[in-house]
């Protein structure tokens, strides 16, 4: 079910949703007025010129109250909760499963906060994504917005890259994922110019990586090890890891490029 009527979100409707999550906008009740104020100061802050990124701003924060510590990954982890819910508890891109399963949950910046940092906590601009999606989009630039505007561009901009925010998947892309006890496949198949772009750009790297890994007896046991020590991680600020798995993800590229 999708949470607007029309082929694009009206204002309205787009004004409904940023209230429904400003309510659990942290999972302590007594936390969401001040959770409320910190995220509009962020985002007050990354919109000032010249831009700055104020997501690790975000990741870093412990903010003492009289009420209590609210930190940057309590108010990541409720807002991580609410997009699962709207995408159904699946990655926004490939449409695996991320509810109890061993893969990890990051959130995903559409327009990357790299080029585009004064969109680092925007609300419209933040998805949740599997580990592989994440890892395989990096700072790559879908479409032709600007880099420099400050406004958000509206649903109707994104003409040529999919959104997972203003489109609807099931209209932009057919996928088809078959498992059996040693076999796994992926197939995507985009509908339209942004669900086109979307397979071209990403999801076709997502499927042969899946085959990849997942059909090869040595390489899944490995993976899986990996997916459930990111599951533990998440939140964590752990460079090295990281590192790690930017130099894997790009290995597995080079194998299916």
């Amino acid at each position: 079910m999708s949470w607007f009527a029309g082929a694009h979100p009206l204002p309205a409707e787009m004004r409904r949703e940023v209230q429904l999550y400003l309510h659990v906008a942290h999972v302590a009740k007594k936390h969401v007025p001040r959770t409320r104020v910190v995220l509009r100061d962020l985002w007050k802050q990354s919109r000032r010129r010249p831009y700055i990124d104020v997501w690790p701003m975000l990741d870093a924060m412990q903010d003492v109250t009289t009420r209590g510590t609210i930190t940057g990954a309590a108010i990541k982890s409720a807002f991580r909760r609410r997009l699962l819910e709207l995408q159904g508890g699946r990655c926004c891109y490939c449409r695996r499963w991320l509810v109890s399963t061993a893969f990890a949950k990051p959130i995903e910046h559409i327009l990357p906060r790299r080029r585009y940092p004064q969109f680092s906590i925007e609300f419209w601009n933040l998805a949740v994504a599997c580990s592989d999606c994440n890892g395989a989009k990096k700072d790559h630039v879908w479409g032709t917005i600007s880099t420099v505007r400050r406004r958000y561009p509206r649903p109707r901009e994104f003409t040529d890259a999919f959104h997972p925010r203003f489109h609807r998947y099931d209209e932009h892309v057919r996928y088809v994922r078959l498992e059996t006890n040693a076999t796994t496949v992926a197939l995507f198949t985009g509908l339209t110019p942004q669900g086109r772009h979307l397979c071209r750009t990403l999801l076709h790297r997502i499927a042969a990586k899946e085959t990849l890994v997942e059909n090869n007896p040595a390489l899944a046991p490995a993976m899986d090890q990996i997916r459930s020590f990111e599951v533990k991680a998440e939140g964590l600020r752990l460079a090295k890891f990281d590192t790690f798995r930017e130099a894997l993800e790009e290995s597995f590229l080079h194998l299916i490029s």
